[in-house]
């Protein structure tokens, strides 16, 4: 997307991982200037939700017996985003 910087709102961190669960269920075209402006100004985040990604592709290539329902991989990034801020398992 080519839109000049001083022209994108910028968002904070905390609010970019209330977006996490969103954007990974959602096609990377569709997340907009004030995503890719803050992916691109936050390395940290970037990595972040690369690997909230590459969770949804590895629990997606559970063989079809154990396949989890997207309830129970809803369930699994929500408890590690809890770990995440503090909380317990």
């Amino acid at each position: 997307m080519t839109v000049s910087d001083n022209t994108v709102p910028a968002i904070d961190c905390v609010e970019f991982v209330l977006l996490v669960d969103e954007l990974v269920q959602s096609d990377p075209e569709q997340w907009g200037a004030v995503v890719d402006k803050h992916l691109a100004d936050c390395p940290p985040c970037l990595v972040y939700l690369q690997q909230m990604l590459d969770l949804k592709v590895l629990l997606n290539h559970i063989g079809e017996r154990d396949r989890l329902t997207g309830a129970t991989v809803a369930g699994v990034l929500t408890t590690l985003q809890g770990l995440r801020d503090g909380g317990t398992a």
